[in-house]
């Protein structure tokens, strides 16, 4: 029995390294949606929105295959953060999270092989040391700060991490656990520990 092809609605390259690890096939078609907040928009329903909005734009072009959507911005307080556009941004974002705990929500939407959605949500935070001037400047002189909400490169930034709590995928930007009860759901097993 042949199952759904399987596409990943996402450019993020760590988001891919992830879904490896579950042993699907899949290939990768990044969506393109307005990420704007809208006014008065809540954190959570933002992403929620963003998310549900990637997966069904890459659906909607290509019935019957599984589509696998995620968003990870960065929370500060109300203010949210996705991936910053120039160096400046990059550098008020991370004196930002100096010394702060530091919200990190990923919304995963599946949308299954007849259309329809399916989503779970993962909420973990971060908390950081206080950054000198001269660490940062380090810090995004070293990562590919661009392709990083709030220019949080985690792997890289755990020299400076106080305290987790969460899932570090989620963190990572694709929450396996979330990830694999869904895609179970539209019908596609995930196999993490078949050894080649």
């Amino acid at each position: 029995m042949s199952h759904p092809p399987l596409i990943l609605a996402s450019q993020s390259t760590t988001r891919k390294a992830l879904l490896e690890k579950l042993g699907i096939p899949f290939t990768v078609q990044p969506a393109h949606v307005d990420e704007t907040p809208l006014k008065h928009e809540a954190p959570l329903a933002y992403v929620k929105r963003i998310a549900l909005a990637k997966a069904q734009a890459v659906s909607t072009q290509n019935p019957g295959s599984v589509v696998l959507a995620a968003d990870t911005p960065v929370i500060v307080g109300r203010r949210i953060l996705q991936k910053p556009e120039s160096y400046e941004e990059a550098l008020t974002m991370l004196k930002l999270h100096s010394g702060r705990r530091i919200s990190i929500p990923t919304v995963v939407v599946v949308v299954d092989a007849t259309g329809k959605s399916h989503h779970k949500v993962s909420v973990s935070w971060v908390k950081f040391k206080r950054f000198s001037q001269a660490e940062i400047e380090v810090f995004l002189a070293a990562t590919k700060w661009r392709e990083f909400s709030g220019s949080i490169h985690i792997e890289l930034m755990e020299p400076w991490l106080q305290t987790t709590h969460g899932s570090i995928s989620g963190i990572m930007g694709l929450p396996l656990y979330e990830t694999t009860r869904l895609l179970a759901r539209a019908g596609l097993t995930p196999k993490p520990f078949k050894i080649a």
